[in-house]
């Protein structure tokens, strides 16, 4: 298969002329423990606008809130790695009948101008014993891509890429049917499904024109993919559960989902390293 090649290639962003411009696109707010709320935000400004007013020599209380560091339960603690995955490849072919069979994840390409969408869970696996981090699950992530888009038709297209990680935490505090995922609206059933973003692209080919790009675009946490705080205020814990949870063992799986568009070959796979407190 021709395209099986670039999968070794080097990282480099190798791109056509003469693309055109992307439509503008009305900004998202990624739903995940890991982005601020509105709420949060507004509460970061004012802790901020506080500290501007305090009175010279006049400092803040000796055990910090959430007002004053954004995240007491972590506060002061000592980082604890607690262990690296890499996901299998999704790739994206026209054709997987004949493809090599190191591809692990084979999907096969609509016709264009029709997106290809995939979602695989199940691309890598993590156990963590119990009391492996006392009130945080952190993480280091780098996706590693490649599209080549192609635009044999008569009219511009679009070409487009978006990839998602998939991580789902696998923990028998979610065991309580009383306890509901505001995702769902259903009881968790023992596992929380996250949602971490790692990259897009979209612009327009014209009629002949073929772009291919390799991106590795890390990103670090911000909140977490799990903590104490969100817990309890995005998924609706107790304090007692939440404390409960992190000393459980728990399976963490990772997964991909994405959509390609006039994509002749992609391949998606990332890297996370996982940290706590």
């Amino acid at each position: 298969m021709k395209w099986i090649a670039l999968v070794a290639a080097s990282a480099i962003s190798v791109t056509s002329i003469a693309a055109g411009a992307a439509p503008a696109k009305k900004p998202t707010i990624e739903k995940s423990p890991d982005v601020l709320r509105a709420p949060q935000i507004e509460k970061t400004a004012a802790r901020v606008t506080s500290s501007l007013l305090l009175a010279p020599g006049v400092t803040a209380a000796a055990a910090p809130t959430a007002e004053d560091v954004g995240d007491p339960d972590s506060f002061g603690r000592n980082v604890t790695y607690l262990g690296l995955a890499q996901t299998q490849s999704v790739t994206v072919l026209d054709d997987c009948s004949a493809s090599d069979p190191t591809l692990e994840r084979c999907i096969v390409a609509n016709p264009a101008p029709s997106p290809t969408t995939f979602n695989e869970d199940g691309l890598a696996t993590m156990n963590l014993p119990a009391k492996a981090t006392k009130s945080l699950i952190c993480f280091a992530l780098t996706p590693f891509i490649q599209v080549q888009w192609e635009n044999f038709l008569a009219t511009p297209a679009q070409a487009r890429f978006s990839g998602n990680a998939l991580i789902t935490i696998d923990n028998e505090v979610l065991d309580d049917p009383t306890l509901i995922d505001p995702g769902t609206g259903l009881p968790f059933g023992g596992v929380m499904t996250l949602g971490l973003g790692t990259f897009s692209d979209s612009h327009t080919l014209q009629p002949g024109e073929t772009d291919f790009k390799s991106y590795q675009m890390s990103r670090s946490c911000i909140a977490g993919i799990v903590s104490k705080r969100s817990l309890v205020e995005g998924f609706g814990l107790t304090e007692t559960q939440a404390t409960q949870f992190f000393k459980k063992p728990m399976t963490i799986t990772f997964g991909a989902r994405g959509t390609f568009a006039l994509s002749a070959f992609a391949n998606y796979f990332y890297g996370i390293r996982l940290y706590g407190d």
